[in-house]
């Protein structure tokens, strides 16, 4: 965003109390924030979930991204146009809040209800009688595949509706669209910017959504908890009940 002094007088006079200006670069806040805007930002004084502010991060450049989430020492950020949060960082990493009047809440959209369920997990995340347990009891094909990379282009192709799920990412599940027809959802994979077959890794731009099963961000939960959450999704709106 700025060259190391300009960087490093900016952040001294947001220690200082002073406003400070900024020049957007990239558009991973867009449309709230565009490449060559200019904004200001003010010292923080109270933060909270929502507000777009100002961080350095772990290689010390400076992201102006939405705060997601507060834990305790800890604050969870992301671009608006990002499919994954950003790591975690410091509330001390948090130099100043930019002003935005024009921010508006998100409507809230429907959770996901679906007419055909599919649910493959990593064999990393769950044992294989787990599995079969879950299948039958909630008549839901689940299935376990080391490396679905293969698999990912077919079912795109044959109209299925891919959800990621990862522990990072800015979605709840019950924060996705009404989707519709077919959804085949993916546990336990890792998931990165971009596919990667030889190591499984799961392009977050090559499904048609990540989102995250936990209720905080980066815990770790044992994938039948995911799936049990996938399946109760799924069967929100049905008339189905299972002893």
């Amino acid at each position: 965003m700025h060259s190391t002094s300009r960087r490093d007088f900016l952040i001294r006079a947001l220690q200082n109390g002073r406003p400070i200006p900024i020049s957007i670069e990239g558009n991973c806040m867009h449309p709230l924030l565009v490449h060559g805007q200019n904004a200001v930002v003010y010292p923080v004084d109270e933060i909270k979930a929502g507000d777009v502010v100002l961080v350095r991060d772990q290689v010390n450049q400076l992201l102006a991204h939405r705060i997601l989430s507060l834990e305790h020492d800890s604050v969870i950020t992301a671009g608006d146009r990002n499919d994954l949060s950003d790591p975690p960082i410091l509330r001390s990493d948090i130099l100043g809040r930019l002003d935005m009047p024009e921010d508006r809440e998100k409507e809230w959209t429907a959770p996901l209800a679906t007419s055909e369920l599919k649910v493959l997990v990593h064999p990393n995340a769950i044992d294989s009688e787990r599995c079969k347990d879950l299948s039958h009891a909630f008549a839901v094909d689940i299935a376990i595949e080391e490396n679905l990379v293969s698999q990912l282009l077919d079912l795109r192709e044959n109209g299925w509706a891919t959800v990621a799920i990862h522990s990072g990412a800015r979605q709840h599940l019950s924060d996705l669209p009404d989707i519709g027809g077919k959804v085949a959802v993916f546990v336990g994979y890792d998931v990165g910017k971009e596919t990667d077959p030889s190591s499984g890794t799961i392009g977050a731009s090559d499904v048609g959504f990540v989102a995250r099963t936990a209720i905080k961000y980066w815990n770790s939960l044992h994938a039948d908890v995911s799936v049990a959450a996938i399946i109760g999704f799924h069967m929100r709106r049905t008339e189905s009940c299972h002893g």
